[in-house]
């Protein structure tokens, strides 16, 4: 991990202790993808070429470190990864901020 913490623009540090990473991704998917929409939206209210998302957590007893780096050009990860997910659990206010958030991201 860098030894500055604002490198990262978004931080999620989960404290449960997980047997595999199917079990970790399961139960936190929802919140890493929320994340990575908050990711995309700090590209309105920025000039930086990357921002990412540092996600920490503890699988099969050893730390689970890893950073995302998302480019504003990469929004299609939204509409194309993230999107089929929300319309599955019916989070169709999520599907609409996507949409919105990849249109002005896109002009």
């Amino acid at each position: 991990m860098p030894s500055k913490q604002n490198e990262f623009y978004k931080r999620l540090v989960f404290k449960g202790k997980y047997n595999e990473f199917k079990d970790f991704y399961d139960e936190n998917k929802e919140m890493i993808y929320k994340s990575i929409i908050e990711v995309f939206q700090g590209f309105k209210n920025t000039r930086k070429k990357s921002l990412s998302l540092y996600i920490s957590a503890k699988i099969k007893g050893l730390e689970w470190d890893t950073e995302f780096n998302f480019k504003k050009d990469e929004c299609i990860i939204l509409k194309r990864d993230l999107m089929p997910y929300f319309e599955q659990t019916e989070d169709y206010e999520t599907c609409s901020e996507i949409i919105s958030l990849h249109k002005d991201l896109t002009n």
